[in-house]
């Protein structure tokens, strides 16, 4: 049962040093319970790849089991229900840039007022990759939008977005916005994690039987606004990837001069995980930030 615990914080942390700290161990006794683990399993575990260690697919395959299974022995020894204030664990988690200005502000004041023992890893990557990592227990879950999704996972809507249209205010031409001549004309900021120009706006003017520029190509949505400024650039954006606040008073937020279907904007999580009380409040806990 020692070893168990020990794999358990060696696969949630990916790093000998870190899991000695959270187990109050010396570093050479963990490394050492990983050999003992090593030869009992049959299998490396963790394996150096660069500058870090990675799960070998045997040990991605024991992550959420060995979870859950520790989780519910505790319940069981501990005969006491599952109390935040008491949660020791690193939660996972995949978004972009776009969802942790959307998320983590509200997840991280709950999260360190409710259980200050957590961590939270925030990780980015491509939706196909992002669904994986979570089919694979890489992750706990993701945030985003996943128009698709296989069978292991399910979702949660938190919110529907829309769109804006945003600009450097000297570019209107028109006195309530912009004509979907001007803004067939313009030259466009478009963001995309993976490079991709096709997206939700471009899929609304296909079936108009029109096509937009896209001049400039970004990853980040939290920049992009501030591209705009002194430029001629249009950007259609999701309406909460814009800060109000802080948006500079040379731009101008309208609404687009066609119409585009909005979408969903999800967390998601593997099959079954429900079992686990940890991942049940963090899921919880992610829906009560009220976005």
């Amino acid at each position: 049962m020692n070893l168990l615990v020990v794999l358990d914080a060696l696969l949630e942390e990916r790093h000998i040093s870190r899991a000695a700290t959270r187990l109050a161990m010396t570093q050479p006794a963990v490394s050492h319970a990983l050999n003992r683990l090593r030869d009992l399993i049959g299998d490396p575990l963790l394996v150096r790849v660069g500058n870090e260690m990675r799960l070998t697919a045997k040990a991605a395959a024991l992550l959420r089991p060995l979870a859950d299974a520790l989780t519910h022995v505790r319940n069981v020894v501990m005969s006491e229900p599952f109390s935040p204030e008491n949660c020791q664990r690193t939660f996972r988690l995949g978004m972009s840039d776009y969802g942790s200005a959307v998320v983590l502000p509200g997840l991280l004041q709950r999260l360190r007022a409710e259980a200050p023992g957590v961590n939270l890893v925030v990780t980015q990557s491509s939706r196909l990759e992002m669904l994986r990592q979570v089919t694979e227990s890489e992750l706990d879950g993701a945030i985003g939008v996943f128009p698709m999704m296989p069978e292991e996972l399910e979702s949660d809507t938190l919110f529907q977005e829309r769109f804006v249209l945003v600009t450097d205010r000297r570019n209107l031409t028109e006195q309530n916005g912009l004509s979907l001549s001007h803004y067939l004309e313009a030259p466009h900021i478009h963001v995309s994690v993976q490079a991709m120009h096709h997206s939700h706006v471009d899929k609304a003017l296909a079936a108009l039987g029109a096509q937009r520029r896209i001049a400039v190509l970004v990853p980040h949505f939290t920049v992009a606004a501030d591209l705009l400024v002194g430029t001629d650039l249009l950007l259609t954006i999701a309406a909460r990837a814009i800060n109000m606040e802080k948006i500079s008073p040379d731009l101008v937020v309208l609404e687009p001069p066609f119409a585009i279907p909005g979408f969903d904007f999800v967390s998601i999580w593997r099959a079954g995980a429900d079992r686990n009380l940890e991942l049940t409040w963090l899921r919880s806990s992610i829906r009560a930030i009220g976005l």
